[in-house]
């Protein structure tokens, strides 16, 4: 009996009649829906000041979601979110950047007011982010990419990926991970990896992990 069912279940998806639910998938699903933001506790923030520095040595220990959930949204969550406004400021409220996640599972984008990644492409690209050798292996690699259409200044975008950057060493130092942020790749390779309109600008990367 319990064969018969598992056959007739197996019909119904075939036909496209049931669809399993993606939202709650794991990695690589079309769409990862983390879990709600940890927004209070963490080191104080004079401490993480002190020991806020650059790391270029990780493990490839992948971050625990919860982990990953709490960075995404220090670096560019909504902490106001009736709002829309962000953890970190931009230039005019123009919100022009987008925040991608390379992984091992794949490329995705953060979308904060849903506080999900959205897989963009299941490829691991996480070599193009960058020419040092450390970028193949660590965990994640950010990418701070500006939408032209919404804010023409590079300038401007510079310095809010900057903002964002910051988020980022500070949290790190707050729960022990390493990070550095990074110029140094090959723009149009990845450009191209990432599927990126004309109208899209990568502007800085930056690699986080737990250190060696």
């Amino acid at each position: 009996m319990k064969k018969y069912f598992a056959l007739i279940l197996i019909g119904v998806i075939m036909m496209g009649l049931f669809t399993p639910n993606k939202a709650a998938a794991a990695p690589g699903a079309e769409t990862l829906v983390l879990p709600a933001p940890e927004r209070q506790g963490g080191m104080p923030l004079m401490e993480a000041l002190d020991k806020r520095m650059s790391s270029r040595s990780f493990t490839q220990e992948e971050l625990p979601e919860q982990v990953l959930s709490n960075l995404l949204w220090a670096a560019w969550g909504y902490n106001r979110a009736d709002q829309k406004k962000r953890t970190a400021p931009s230039s005019m409220n123009k919100q022009e950047l987008s925040v991608y996640a390379a992984l091992k599972s794949g490329l995705y984008l953060y979308d904060a007011e849903a506080h999900a990644l959205q897989l963009v492409s299941g490829e691991d690209i996480r070599s193009k982010t960058g020419s040092q050798p450390f970028v193949n292996s660590a965990p994640l690699n950010l990418i701070f990419v500006a939408d032209s259409k919404k804010q023409n200044s590079l300038t401007s975008s510079y310095a809010n990926a900057g903002f964002i950057s910051q988020n980022v060493y500070l949290f790190c130092a707050s729960e022990g991970l390493g990070t550095v942020v990074r110029g140094w790749f090959n723009e149009k390779s990845l450009h191209q990896a990432m599927g990126l309109g004309k109208d899209r600008k990568i502007i800085l990367c930056q690699t986080v992990g737990y250190p060696k």
